[in-house]
């Protein structure tokens, strides 16, 4: 109680001293606003300086801006960042093999032909489980001098799913891919890929597997006879394979694509750590990595600046250590003459960095806040103007400050 009576009496004490400050306040106005009048030049020239100074710092702290480029590159890597699965590949025809690795496990239904193991030729279904993550599928045509009708219809990718090492082998016309999906999914649903196996009998070969048929009490394979193959003639000619295990897949064509090439890959694929890199692990330690970019050539432009890309030149955002935040690739197609495949895309960044060693880049393509309101040879022109005027008015500021101290204490 002590406290709180203690602090009343001095409110009370200190509120006659603040009511008279309130009441002499209106007759201070006149002599505020006198010096106000008396020091408007000076007051002026310091907020000019403050505008000044700010427009000149917004022409110089980086902002972040679009960037648009493209890219031929001979291996490309991304995350598929959209919300609901996208088509990503679809209608690739002429397909002489098809090969995938990984854990799955398949059933086909038809008619079956084994030489090295006769007790399928009685069978109208077999269930295969592809044990780890090196078992091998292997799909062809029984006869290899037919035109081969296998097709890929499509491939959906699942949200967050990784596209890893996808290249293009123009001597063997090979397109290869790693899918792996995301580990924690919020829908149970596997990238899927769709194929049409065509009206002939296909050549199944499968390495590192198991026979999911015990009734009929077939052999599992020995450690030394790790492969089966047989014919089937199916009877569903759509097959599809949900890849819910990081899988890897090759498809060989018999023939080199022509301009059907470039409608294999779907447009504005929403992306994220798009990289044009290849890591070289033939060191058993992780540290022995060695990163080497795969870019042919490219160009990329941001805030009205424009940089080649030339080959073996990596392509870096604001630190070394992270890609380019590439959003978008607006569009995927293969480019013979370049050996590689082209990706088209747009993102945001504070800075694009270019070089042959991602800790000395040697080229930059950086923009301030002003990129995007106004043109760059303007924003050089009002930084040069900034900075002069910075200059000049600091000192008319210093060189006149003392003077107008020295008025107002000359006046009554």
């Amino acid at each position: 109680m002590g406290f709180f009576r203690a602090v009343i009496d001095k409110i009370r004490q200190y509120f006659p001293k603040l009511q008279t400050t309130l009441k002499q306040f209106p007759q201070e106005l006149p002599k505020l606003r006198d010096y106000l009048v008396q020091q408007k030049i000076f007051i002026s020239i310091l907020l000019l300086l403050l505008v000044v100074i700010l427009v000149t710092i917004a022409a110089i702290v980086p902002g972040t801006h679009k960037f648009e480029g493209n890219v031929i590159s001979q291996e490309i890597s991304f995350t598929y960042n959209g919300e609901d699965a996208k088509l990503f590949i679809n209608n690739i025809k002429d397909i002489k093999t098809l090969e995938k690795e990984g854990i799955q496990t398949i059933t086909f239904t038809g008619a079956f032909t084994s030489e090295l193991l006769p007790q399928l030729n009685r069978l109208n279904s077999l269930e295969i489980e592809l044990t780890d993550r090196k078992s091998k599928l292997i799909l062809a045509p029984a006869n290899s001098a037919a035109p081969s009708e296998i097709i890929l219809n499509n491939l959906r990718l699942q949200p967050q799913t990784k596209v890893v090492g996808m290249s293009y082998d123009f001597f063997r016309q090979q397109l290869g891919f790693s899918l792996r999906p995301n580990p924690q999914p919020l829908q149970n649903n596997p990238n899927t890929l769709d194929i049409y196996l065509g009206e002939q009998p296909i050549k199944v070969i499968v390495q590192g597997y198991k026979l999911k048929s015990p009734n009929l009490n077939l052999p599992q394979p020995q450690e030394e006879q790790g492969q089966l193959e047989f014919i089937v003639n199916p009877d569903n000619k759509d097959f599809k394979l949900e890849l819910a295990q990081n899988t890897d897949v090759y498809l060989t064509l018999s023939k080199p694509p022509k301009d059907e090439a470039k409608k294999w890959f779907r447009e504005k694929i929403a992306t994220k750590d798009v990289k044009f890199i290849y890591v070289d692990k033939n060191s058993g330690d992780i540290r022995d990595d060695l990163e080497v970019s795969t870019i042919v050539e490219g160009k990329i432009r941001m805030v009205e600046q424009e940089r080649e890309i030339k080959e073996n030149q990596f392509l870096l955002g604001e630190q070394p250590d992270k890609p380019l935040d590439i959003q978008l690739i607006r569009n995927l197609q293969l480019v013979p003459t370049k050996k590689g495949i082209e990706a088209r895309f747009s993102g945001k960044t504070k800075q694009i960095q270019i070089g042959l060693d991602k800790d000395f880049p040697v080229s930059k393509i950086q923009g301030s806040w002003l990129d995007g309101v106004l043109p760059r040879d303007a924003i050089i022109a009002l930084f040069s103007f900034g900075a002069a005027t910075v200059a000049n008015l600091l000192s008319w500021l210093f060189s006149n400050a003392p003077k107008s101290n020295n008025n107002n204490s000359s006046q009554p």
